[in-house]
């Protein structure tokens, strides 16, 4: 079956240059019948240098398990079982040819990919994968980590397609990012989007850093679930981004912080707004209320800073702050 071009979104230049060097790179591994493996992208500085030479138009890399994976030079149906490799595959450009989807999002992607969400089918639920229905998609890269149980299943998944394990528990965003570039031979592609992150981060807490003066640097996060408010999981990519700005996760609850950031599980901003207008009257909430009267209270789409995430993920965390503490006017 002939095998359709590989799917990208609509980025940055480099990006896209990224994207066309590395089926450039399948396509002359081809022809000239060599195991060549082309540019090297390896894993980014400090992480270890897996890649070596394999068959025709393949390389082999080592994933955050330990396993030497024969992975496509150019790879073409990728597959995404996990959110932060979602996060990850769509800050690169590449669309997703299937997808998994998580309960806390309500059955359906992460509501901040919203607008980057692709028809990419489901072959996962929770974890829970759909094996011929992944088969019918003839995939050739599966990717995932450890915060999902399909990696309970490397062993059914890799019989359908070259699957790499992108992360562990131990491992931070950025890293775990930077080997999802690794497996789709985007390093460099990588590089510039965790390049931009870091620009938009010295200028965040440029204008950051002087509303600090005067407050306890702290930060209330809060998600409204089955009807009551709960603290999410630290996520790493929003610990790493409060940190960066000189701000810190406020204790217990969360409401007493200077700034308190209220999201809803498994809805975007504008179901959280209206959430939000009813859960403050609640008895028992009167912090959250007066949070409010103060203007310390940020509404945010709380998927973006549930754990884990991607660059997009820290990139909306970093946002949703810098215009809670620096606002407009």
């Amino acid at each position: 079956m002939p095998m359709p071009p590989i799917r990208t979104r609509p980025g940055s230049r480099a990006v896209r240059r990224a994207v066309l060097v590395s089926v450039a790179v399948a396509v002359s591994g081809a022809l000239l019948l060599t195991g060549c493996t082309g540019e090297d992208l390896g894993p980014a500085d400090g992480a270890e240098d897996a890649e070596t030479a394999g068959p025709v138009g393949t390389r082999r890399i080592v994933d955050a398990r330990g396993r030497t994976v024969e992975v496509p030079l150019g790879p073409r149906r990728v597959v995404t079982l996990s959110r932060a490799t979602l996060d990850a595959a769509l800050a690169l450009g590449v669309e997703p040819y299937g997808t998994a989807v998580f309960s806390a999002d309500g059955d359906r992607p992460p509501s901040y990919l919203a607008d980057r969400a692709v028809p990419a089918r489901v072959v996962a639920r929770d974890g829970r994968v759909g094996v011929k229905r992944l088969e019918a998609l003839e995939p050739d890269l599966i990717l995932l980590d450890e915060s999902t149980r399909a990696v309970d299943e490397l062993e059914a998944l890799q019989a359908v397609a070259p699957t790499v394990v992108t992360s562990t528990g131990e491992d931070d965003w950025k890293r775990a990012f930077t080997a999802t570039a690794h497996a789709l031979n985007l390093a460099a592609a990588g590089r510039q989007v965790l390049g931009q992150y870091g620009a938009e981060l010295a200028e965040a807490t440029r204008a950051v850093r002087p509303r600090l003066a005067g407050t306890r640097r702290s930060v209330g996060v809060v998600r409204w679930a089955d009807g009551e408010l709960t603290p999410p999981a630290a996520a790493d990519h929003v610990r790493s981004t409060l940190g960066s700005l000189g701000l810190r996760r406020a204790p217990g609850e969360g409401t007493d912080g200077d700034w308190v950031f209220f999201g809803v599980r498994g809805a975007g901003r504008g179901e959280a707004v209206e959430t939000f207008a009813s859960a403050r009257s609640r008895p028992g909430l009167a912090r959250l209320a007066e949070a409010d009267e103060e203007h310390r209270v940020a509404v945010v789409d709380g998927s973006a800073w549930e754990a884990p995430g991607g660059p997009i993920a820290a990139r909306t965390v970093l946002g949703d702050v810098r215009r809670a503490v620096v606002p407009a006017g």
